[in-house]
């Protein structure tokens, strides 16, 4: 069995629940001992990142290490670099469609 990847600072999880459950979003803060602050740079951004539960999130195998160093030396993300950084380790964020057939998340 393997161990449970740990949620950090920087690491690529999934929604697993909520209205964007099934997006990838970039940890960018823990916040207590049950919640990290995630955002995928489109629907949630860096200013205003989604408070989720860890039992909400799975984390990936995936560390953005530029995003990471970032977070640790207190510089700023921009969402852009969010967004590419998410692309290039091949976790695009997905369109949401809420009950009407709406597509949400588009620019």
């Amino acid at each position: 069995m393997k161990p449970p990847i740990m949620i950090e600072p920087g690491r690529v999880v999934y929604s697993k629940a909520g209205r964007d459950a099934g997006r990838a979003m970039i940890v960018l803060r823990l916040d207590g001992e049950e919640h990290a602050l995630v955002a995928d740079g489109r629907l949630r951004t860096v200013e205003k990142p989604k408070r989720k539960k860890f039992k909400h999130l799975a984390a990936k195998p995936v560390c953005i290490s530029s995003i990471q160093e970032k977070l640790a030396n207190n510089r700023v993300i921009l969402n852009a670099e969010v967004r590419a950084a998410l692309e290039d380790a091949g976790h695009e964020t997905t369109e949401c469609t809420d009950q009407g057939g709406v597509t949400l998340g588009k620019e």
